[in-house]
């Protein structure tokens, strides 16, 4: 399984505001600077970074690999 942390993609920046104020962040970039503050990398991750995690999971690189967690969060999962 792959484990994105947070994405800026057109879908997030659509709904973001909204969210933004439902969580109670105020504003969008409050709520990207929230949850890339978690991260130890300190920014959202990008659609190619976890795309690289499933070019790596389709190839035969990947054949004996079975029931991982693959965490592409930037550091955002406690360990």
């Amino acid at each position: 399984a792959i484990l994105p942390g947070i994405i800026e993609t057109d879908i997030v920046r659509a709904t973001g505001p909204d969210s933004a104020v439902a969580m109670g962040f105020g504003t969008y970039d409050a709520l990207i600077e929230a949850f890339s503050s978690e991260s130890a990398l300190k920014r959202p991750n990008t659609v190619e970074e976890v795309a690289a995690v499933a070019v790596l999971l389709a190839s035969d690189a990947a054949k004996n690999m079975t029931g991982c967690m693959f965490p592409v969060d930037g550091g955002t999962m406690p360990y």
